[in-house]
């Protein structure tokens, strides 16, 4: 097969090996280049310009993190910024009103900068991992934070969720709801009735009003209520946090709960 003239044209010849050769034109001159010449020199041009693309990104980045834009451990975690990403802006006024009920079990300022909403299943194991760190922190940042906890429990995907919500809301009802909470999470997915009031015995409750409680399923309503509500309000799974009304779904680890924490209060205070 005869040479392809036509700068810049390919060719493939030979019947003892495919040879890869690139006819073009230099300041006038007609050039024949080989095949890996012709490898080596797209392998650099390709080189210098994903080289220059990182730059230029990791320039913009770090100028963002200088500006207090964005955090890079946050933006691995969360795959965003605070301010790009995390707000769900589709909360009404109305929605936060709701989602901010006074009558769930709440810790911290009575006079919040920042409220903190979890809606939350006891037998989540992304809620277990979040657990420590949400009670570590609330209590940190107690004079500007408040932490509400609602019910989400997914009773199809965790048996006895919803068994574990009904006890945790009559722990409440003897003013012990906390204990008995983090009971719940250090012994996750044994909600046996047996369980249940043996943590309700060593949490000091009065067990057998506990136990009528529990019984009688005297705050299923308020449970669905929650559920009602974090529907509405966009939830999917647990845990789903609102602070201050922008949504963040999934398990929150001490670092990125303690950076989202500062953004907000920061972010609040301006």
């Amino acid at each position: 097969m005869g040479g392809v003239n036509d700068p810049g044209n390919y060719e493939i010849r030979g019947r003892r090996g495919i040879l890869f050769s690139m006819h073009t034109r230099i300041f006038g001159r007609e050039v024949h280049i080989s095949f890996w010449k012709t490898i080596g020199i797209l392998l650099f041009i390709s080189f210098i310009g994903g080289a220059t693309l990182f730059g230029y990104r990791v320039y913009g980045y770090f100028r963002a993190i200088q500006q207090g834009d964005a955090n890079p451990y946050l933006s691995e975690k969360l795959q965003s910024s605070v301010s790009h990403a995390v707000a769900n802006t589709n909360v009404t006024s109305e929605d936060l009103a709701l989602i901010q009920d006074t009558s769930s079990p709440a810790l911290g300022s009575d006079t919040p900068t920042l409220t903190i909403v979890e809606f939350l299943d006891y037998g989540c194991p992304f809620c277990r991992a979040s657990f420590e760190p949400v009670r570590e922190l609330t209590q940190k940042y107690g004079d500007k934070v408040r932490l509400i906890v609602r019910n989400f429990p997914l009773e199809d995907l965790h048996p006895g969720a919803n068994r574990a919500a009904y006890a945790a809301l009559c722990a409440q009802d003897q003013n012990k709801f906390w204990v008995y909470h983090d009971k719940l999470f250090v012994n996750q997915g044994t909600f046996e009735e047996t369980n249940l009031l043996q943590y309700a015995k060593e949490a000091g409750l009065d067990v057998g009003v506990f136990q009528s409680c529990l019984d009688t399923q005297k705050f299923r309503n308020r449970i669905e209520s929650d559920v009602t509500v974090a529907l509405r309000a966009g939830v999917q799974g647990t845990p789903t946090f609102f602070f201050n009304g922008a949504r963040i779904q999934g398990a929150l680890d001490q670092k990125t709960l303690e950076y989202l924490i500062q953004a907000f209060l920061k972010q609040e205070l301006k």
